[in-house]
């Protein structure tokens, strides 16, 4: 038996996300994406057709937003936040609208990383792009180790994100 508890349980995976789990998706997802709102506790309309779940059970472990011509799981950016935020040059790739999980190194990540490889497949793009704060020395080993290869870089999403690195995983290679 391995010291990690979670990585003999199955992960299941559901696009878009399933109304039962909706409220604490947005909720885990904001947690980690969201703007601070100085003690706000309302979480913002999320798009279900624009996210993706992980599931162990019915214990939600992973949530993942995606961003595509047609929106992002953040259905509208609060007004007072959308005139502080920029975005990242335009892309025919689909975006990963944040990722996050709630226990690291369980294979959530991958779970989720896996499942967006195939549904950009099947929508026919040519690749993954993550926009990643180049301070997140994780997120960078984590995409890294997926073949995601940086692309390009510069300020955007919030001001106080620092450079970040746009990251590119071409679904035209295996794996």
């Amino acid at each position: 038996m391995t010291g990690n508890q979670w990585q003999a349980c199955r992960i299941d995976i559901h696009h878009p996300v399933p109304d039962c789990v909706m409220a604490d998706a947005a909720a885990l997802w904001w947690r980690g994406f969201g703007i601070w709102t100085g003690g706000q506790a309302a979480i913002p309309a999320m798009d279900a057709a624009h996210g993706m779940v992980a599931m162990q059970g019915d214990q939600l472990v992973g949530v993942a937003g995606i961003r595509d011509g047609d929106g992002g799981f953040l259905k509208k950016i609060p007004r007072f936040a959308a005139l502080a935020y920029r975005a990242a040059p335009a892309t025919s790739d689909m975006v990963i609208d944040g990722i996050i999980a709630r226990e690291m190194r369980q294979g959530t990540g991958r779970a989720l990383i896996g499942a967006l490889v195939e549904l950009a497949r099947q929508r026919g793009m040519g690749g993954l792009r993550a926009e990643v704060q180049k301070s997140n020395r994780g997120a960078r080993q984590f995409y890294a180790s997926l073949g995601f290869v940086e692309v390009g870089r510069g300020r955007y999403g919030w001001p106080w994100t620092g450079q970040v690195l746009l990251l590119r995983h071409d679904l035209k290679r295996r794996g």
